[in-house]
């Protein structure tokens, strides 16, 4: 019998290692000539596969999962994990791809459909407090004309929409969400969902767009703020602190004149990137890391946040970088190493953060989104506090809420004076509906 106990025993923490941090690996096969012109052995790229595998972040060690590997391609533009079902997600060309974390066979294969002509389903991404995955919708929309030299028509883009959808992975088939067409370009720096408040946020260059999960509007656009040729890119969400994260890339450039094009042309001169996260409401970015740490991020490597050690992960080039979200330093730099032949870890993604989040901010039952408003003139003190905590807002109060990170109900009052002298240490939210019907949420934290 306690064999038995500890054979389950290893299993479940097989399992729950596995189900980590998760990626596509990728892997070329060559066959070699002989070239008599330059007299020696030529490798020729034959075909590439990919497979799913795992990456240990402090050894740098990729670990295939399984014995099935694949011919076709995969879409580096997004992927995403359910970590409930222990199912890994992308797209290959116009279909979705449903991995088995486990095994690592591919146990679905979709093509993606709905009611517009998309190009795809892009920067998927995996929302635990509700369990669906949402993504952006290209659509193409064209006109025809005559083409006298082939005596035919053909197709002429005039313009792409950008729509809010969620997708069946079983199926395949997306639902548009809302009315909402999004015109801003988006780009490979990433995306990320915040569960408590129900938010999907991309970037789209230099402004950072927060769209509503529940209604498919756009809840917030703001310029991100940095100084000129500043990105903030590789964007990761901590449930822990309730934070977005990123790296910021800051180009230093000079001018010179081009004689041959007789302009001024500008050149980079040095990069510098440090961790930072970023202020959704404002656009503020704000530098975690003291100086430079002296590494950038690879876009369609992915990034991910442990939850257990506070540490934002990310490929730099062929290694995997740890940053404490802490103190803004590199706490492991390890070059990854790979089974024979494979030479790429991109899309990784990451089981721990989020599990088990809850929706603190609530859909209306008029289908309109209640507005959560951060800039209404009030604050917690002390924050952090010890016993208890004070919310000063200058309209009246109807209701004070105090959740947990999973988004129960700890406590309920009027009184804006409140006794947290009985909760255990860690971040809780606050949840105030105001006399006239406005929603104001925060957070503290207890000590």
């Amino acid at each position: 019998m306690k064999n038995y106990i500890l054979f389950i025993a290893l299993y479940f923490t097989i399992d729950v290692l596995i189900a980590q941090n998760v990626g596509i690996v990728r892997k070329n096969y060559y066959s070699s000539y002989y070239d008599s012109t330059v007299m020696e052995k030529i490798d020729v790229l034959d075909s590439s596969t990919f497979r799913l595998g795992i990456i240990d972040p402090y050894n740098g060690v990729v670990t295939n999962i399984g014995n099935s590997e694949y011919n076709s391609s995969v879409n580096l533009n997004g992927a995403t994990i359910d970590s409930y079902l222990n199912r890994y997600y992308i797209g290959s060309g116009q279909n979705l791809l449903t991995f088995d974390i486990n095994s690592g066979n591919i146990i679905n294969n979709v093509p993606i459909f709905g009611s517009k002509a998309a190009t795809g389903f892009q920067n998927l991404r995996f929302n635990h407090s509700d369990s669906k995955i949402y993504g952006l919708l290209p659509i193409n929309y064209y006109s025809y004309i005559y083409y006298s030299t082939l005596m035919g028509n053909i197709e002429i883009l005039d313009s792409t929409q950008i729509r809010f959808a969620s997708i069946n992975p079983s199926t395949g088939q997306y639902t548009i969400i809302g009315n909402t067409s999004y015109n801003n370009m988006y780009t490979l720096a990433g995306n990320s969902i915040d569960p408590y408040q129900m938010l999907y946020y991309y970037s789209a260059v230099d402004t950072l767009i927060g769209i509503d999960l529940y209604t498919g509007a756009k809840f917030s656009a703001v310029p991100i703020q940095l100084p000129p040729h500043g990105i903030f890119e590789n964007i990761a969400y901590c449930c822990i602190d309730t934070s977005v994260y990123g790296l910021t890339r800051q180009n230093y450039i000079s001018y010179v004149y081009d004689s041959i094009i007789m302009e001024y042309a500008f050149i980079i001169d040095s990069t510098t990137f440090r961790l930072s996260k970023i202020n959704p409401n404002t656009g503020v970015v704000t530098f975690v890391s003291p100086s430079n740490i002296g590494a950038g991020g690879n876009l369609t490597g992915g990034a991910f946040i442990d939850p257990n050690s506070m540490t934002y992960f990310f490929s730099h080039g062929n290694k995997i970088v740890g940053v404490s979200l802490n103190t803004g330093l590199i706490s492991s730099s390890v070059s990854k190493s790979f089974d024979s032949g494979a030479f790429a870890f991109d899309m990784m993604r990451s089981t721990q953060n989020c599990m088990n989040a809850a929706a603190i901010r609530v859909n209306n039952p008029n289908g309109i989104s209640e507005t959560v408003n951060y800039n209404l003139d009030g604050f917690i003190f002390p924050n952090p506090a010890q016993n208890k905590i004070s919310i000063t807002l200058h309209v009246a109060i109807n209701k004070i809420e105090i959740l947990d990170p999973k988004g129960q109900l700890i406590l309920e009052q009027k009184d804006n004076l409140i006794d947290i002298s009985n909760l255990q240490s860690g971040i809780y939210f606050v949840k105030v509906i105001t006399e006239n019907g406005e929603l104001f949420s925060s957070k503290f934290i207890k000590n």
